[in-house]
């Protein structure tokens, strides 16, 4: 699902919103990975969230947000940093810039433009995971799999198909080669948590949207080999990035740069 997610172009929308005008808005990009320069395509998801933010803006949304920024973490970035002789940190203010220049000239209207490197996200991170963690919903176990380095993902059997060569995996979605993988990492509880996901992906108004992306990530969290999802990754393979708390033989995985944002825009949640 992650690697859906990164592939999918289209601007995410989050909204509050009620049947007239909006009370609030808040859109995102993506947070656009740093292992090369920016293209075409990161361009024109921006054009499309700064279309979509302007419009609710007119509507009336007060007050309105809208996100975008770079996700600075992973092995890629560790590799081709490693390939430039340079450190991953240099390399993400390299190519960070970049991009905020070309969102600037662009003259994409952004109301903040977020690093995963940043000292508020860190700060955000080690909040989620502490909370998580608290209550019950992460835990430290042997994972096993078919992992994808360029995807830096590991890939349930339902993503997997037979390669060109005897004996070897890819990537049912990108066709990228497989490695088997076995590695000590902390799980989030993804399947205790299925019926309730299901029942709020079912909800009305529906919170994904278009309707293809809704039944795409109904059937990925309904599908039975679907299972808790690997959230860290072995300070020993992954050696920069943010510290699991409390455990420093671990590396965090995911990212909670748009929770930065929104607890911006709606302090009540937090």
């Amino acid at each position: 699902l992650n690697t859906w997610l990164r592939m999918n172009r289209a601007a995410r929308v989050g909204r509050f919103c009620t049947h007239a005008a909006p009370r609030h808005s808040f859109i995102t990009t993506p947070i656009f990975y740093v292992n090369a320069a920016p293209h075409i395509g990161h361009l024109y998801s921006a054009v499309l969230a700064d279309a979509s933010h302007r419009w609710q803006k007119m509507k009336g949304a007060e007050p309105a947000a809208f996100s975008t920024g770079t996700d600075e973490h992973g092995l890629k970035i560790q590799k081709s940093a490693a390939a430039l002789n340079c450190s991953p940190m240099e390399l993400c203010n390299r190519v960070s810039l970049k991009f905020k220049e070309l969102f600037d000239l662009a003259n994409i209207g952004y109301t903040d433009y977020i690093r995963t490197t940043e000292t508020r996200h860190r700060e955000k991170v080690e909040w989620l995971w502490d909370r998580l963690f608290d209550r019950g919903y992460l835990y430290k176990s042997t994972y096993e799999g078919w992992y994808s380095v360029p995807d830096e993902t590991f890939l349930s059997p339902s993503q997997v198909i037979d390669g060109p060569d005897p004996q070897t995996k890819v990537s049912k979605e990108t066709g990228h080669l497989l490695e088997w993988s076995s590695e000590e990492n902390y799980l989030f509880k993804l399947t205790a948590l299925r019926e309730r996901l299901l029942q709020w992906i079912d909800s009305e108004p529906h919170p994904i949207i278009p309707e293809v992306s809704r039944q795409l990530v109904q059937q990925w969290v309904a599908h039975e080999t679907t299972s808790d999802l690997s959230v860290s990754r072995p300070r020993t393979r992954l050696t920069w990035g943010i510290p699991v708390p409390n455990d420093s033989s671990q590396t965090v995985r995911f990212s909670a740069a748009h929770t930065v944002d929104l607890a911006s825009l709606v302090p009540s949640l937090y």
